[in-house]
């Protein structure tokens, strides 16, 4: 089954989705709470051609979760000949008014140094890899200023950034955590919009809401 199939499947598995759109260079399924057609207010703006209304979707994609019960704020989760309804760990549910989308996963990471870690190196990819658990974590070398990025692909405006410290060890070593936006990593182009002092214990999500002296991301 072709990527922007499984796309418009999960789709099919969540109330809040209205269109989808398919990013084919890096296979990212982006979910929208807005038709692509008449007000685009809550819609991701983006270079995919895989832009597609729900509507438009075969039932049949849903599988046993076609007519499912499941909240906004759940994905229906088939299991033959019924389903389960599964929470979703990052969705901002307010209708037409939401605050935002979650637009980092699986975008292109870099970071100042990799740890080599037990397991395997803790390389950029697992800070947008979606998964939460004490052996995915991005891990830069003990050095006096790390640092991380990730490229969002086009220009945003970002609302909040939410970032989940080290699970199983060693929370209070994040302190002093700048959040800098910009079109590239030229200093000279990165505003910085928030900050969080610490020091931060195992396992704690971090919201940083962003200052909106500008605009561009």
């Amino acid at each position: 089954m072709p990527m922007w199939s499984l796309c418009a499947q999960l789709c099919s598995r969540i109330k809040i989705c209205k269109s989808i759109n398919f990013i084919a260079w890096n296979n990212t399924c982006q979910i929208n709470d807005a038709e692509p057609m008449g007000n685009k207010d809550g819609l991701i703006e983006s270079v995919g051609n895989s832009f597609i209304a729900a509507s438009s979707l075969p039932k049949e994609l849903a599988g046993p979760c076609k007519g499912h019960n499941c909240k906004v704020n759940e994905v229906c989760i088939p299991q033959n000949p019924t389903y389960a309804c599964v929470k979703l760990l990052e969705v901002f549910v307010k209708k037409r008014t939401r605050e935002g989308s979650l637009v980092s996963q699986s975008k292109k990471t870099g970071q100042s140094t990799s740890f080599d870690c037990i397991l395997e190196l803790c390389e950029a990819g697992a800070g947008v890899d979606g998964i939460k658990g004490p052996n995915t974590m991005f891990h830069t070398e003990s050095e006096l200023e790390p640092f991380w990025w990730v490229n969002l692909g086009q220009v945003y405006k970002v609302q909040k950034v939410v970032s989940t410290n080290r699970i199983e060890c060693c929370g209070d070593r994040l302190r002093k955590m700048l959040v800098h936006v910009g079109k590239s990593l030229d200093t000279s182009h990165m505003d910085l919009c928030g900050q969080f002092l610490g020091p931060a214990v195992n396992g704690q999500v971090i919201v940083i809401n962003v200052a909106h002296s500008w605009k561009d991301k």
